[in-house]
């Protein structure tokens, strides 16, 4: 069985050096060995920490403050233009060979306690992320959280704006879909941990929103439209999902192309999704809403939206539109005929316009199945 020290040399740290109860590295590098590069903390035998620093003896007396003691150390000196992307390459690496990290960025799952759990358990989120759907039925009696009086003042004009779009209820029902299979107890971690922003000004110029949600510090699920009139009728959108799922249960991306041709898989590289990401991008609501009702897609968009909400609390809560969220949550309240009765309805919609845009001077028609 590989040790940890193994490990690390095998993706190219130098020996480990043990640092338990040491104060400060300083006497390892004196005046004249370089202190800018890529450092490893190993903080326990299933614990470790990669990080990037300038001047490295002064960042060890920092972490020493956050983690009282730290066992090991390893250092590989780089300069300061390569920082950012040698520290990804060795969290990549050291992921692959199953080196237990407690970061935050880059990598793909992080370890140790999260501040998520003081909502769902570790147990309950468990559980959710085997059926992420039929778990969020335990979530449909909590009561929606109360926030600030200003909250909802700071997003009346933009979902009055909404409210006045053609595409409104199109992009409420996808929304639901989104947030009652993706997110584990939607109402419990909703604000701190998630939010959805309402005609969010991002590309207002050249691909406009209508709904944004996010977590951490990134991105998951987000439903625009065109600018172009001819387009009108039609939403674009994308979902961000944990690629390693998505292919274990389709077993190949061709396998995924041939499930839904019409989806265009696009690489990603957000920082707080790790690795492991793909961004699922459609251009029609009809697109949309296949991954959306697709058990695989759902589980794979579930596990990333998991997996960033453990790393950390959500950045983007001021732009959180709680009036938006009540009129997604209320599709909880109709059955589920009701509900696919109205996904029905979008596409059929969308069709019929389509279609009747399709003719042609002359009378005939190009139309769409």
């Amino acid at each position: 069985m590989t040790t940890p020290a193994e490990t690390l040399l095998s993706i190219g740290f130098p020996e480990p050096i043990e640092t338990d109860g040491l104060r400060s590295i300083a006497h390892l590098f004196g005046s004249s060995k370089p202190r800018c590069g890529i450092y490893i903390l190993i903080l326990s035998e299933n614990r470790h920490y990669i990080g990037q620093a300038v001047d490295v003896v002064r960042r060890f007396a920092q972490h020493l403050k956050s983690y009282g003691n730290i066992q090991g150390f390893s250092f590989i000196p780089v300069s300061r233009k390569e920082l950012n992307k040698r520290e990804k390459e060795l969290i990549f690496k050291a992921e692959q060979k199953s080196l237990a990290l407690v970061n935050v960025v880059h990598v793909t799952e992080t370890v140790g306690d999260s501040d998520l759990y003081d909502v769902v358990s570790e147990e309950e989120l468990k559980a959710w992320v085997q059926n992420p759907y039929a778990e969020n039925f335990n979530d449909l009696d909590t009561a929606p959280i109360k926030l600030p009086k200003s909250q909802y003042l700071r997003n009346q004009r933009n979902i009055n704006q909404l409210r006045r779009h053609a595409l409104h209820r199109d992009a409420v029902i996808l929304l639901f879909l989104y947030l009652d299979s993706c997110i584990p107890y939607p109402r419990r971690t909703e604000y701190s941990f998630w939010s959805v922003s309402c005609m969010p000004s991002t590309n207002s110029g050249t691909w406009p929103r209508l709904v944004c949600v996010s977590a951490g510090v990134m991105e998951l699920f987000c439903i625009g439209y065109y600018r172009d009139p001819k387009l009108s009728d039609g939403t674009w959108g994308f979902i961000n999902v944990a690629s390693d799922i998505l292919y274990e249960k389709f077993g190949t991306e061709s396998k995924f192309a041939e499930a839904h041709p019409e989806v265009i898989v696009r690489s990603s590289t957000y920082r707080d999704a790790g690795q492991h990401q793909v961004s699922l991008t459609c251009a029609t609501q009809i697109e949309l809403i296949e991954p959306l009702t697709d058990s695989a897609v759902i589980l794979a968009a579930a596990t990333l939206a998991l997996r960033v909400m453990r790393k950390r609390s959500n950045i983007y809560f001021k732009f959180h539109c709680p009036q938006l969220v009540e009129e997604a949550m209320r599709y909880r309240e109709k059955t589920e005929e009701e509900v696919n009765a109205e996904l029905d309805e979008v596409i059929e919609g969308l069709i019929a316009k389509f279609n009747e845009k399709a003719k042609s001077p002359a009378g005939t028609e190009r139309q769409v199945e």
